[in-house]
């Protein structure tokens, strides 16, 4: 009889119980900070076009010859960035949300690594990207005891 407390516990219906609230707390927060991150950039950054978005989406369409105008580039990303916001916002969802929030953040980041430099975007999209992730991973299947792990395994 050498089992803790913990070790006790966390088999009880109790300490489940807690675990699942505590992980659907941390997820919906998951949510409402990536979700709140992007309304805020396209709403206040891209849509009302401050002048350090401007300049960034400028020095973007630079890079890429003017193939895509600035407005475009800024105000296509503002539009997209709404809509998965929206997505994540709806618990249905709120992990393909997450998975375009993945993708769409790999290429800002490489953005910023290699044309536009490290400033505070770089850390919100690196944080942003972060969180996305952890939702991932956090709401991710798992099988059950005895399932394989592969359907018709």
């Amino acid at each position: 009889m050498n089992t803790t407390i913990r070790e006790a516990l966390a088999g009880s219906r109790w300490s489940r119980g807690q675990d699942f609230m505590g992980k659907r707390l941390a997820l919906l927060a998951i949510r409402l900070l990536v979700s709140v991150n992007l309304l805020y950039a396209a709403i206040f950054l891209k849509f009302a076009g401050a002048p350090g978005s401007v300049a960034l989406f400028t020095q973007m369409s630079q890079e890429v010859h003017g193939l895509v105008s600035q407005p475009v580039f800024r105000l296509g990303s503002g539009v997209f960035e709404t809509v998965v916001a929206v997505l994540l916002l709806i618990p249905k969802t709120a992990r393909l949300g997450a998975g375009l929030v993945v993708v769409w953040m790999t290429p800002v980041i490489l953005s910023h690594i290699f044309v536009l430099g490290y400033g505070w975007f770089f850390v919100d999209a690196l944080m942003v990207m972060l969180l996305a992730v952890i939702y991932l991973l956090l709401t991710r299947r798992q099988p059950y005891w005895g399932e394989p792990a592969i359907p018709g395994g």
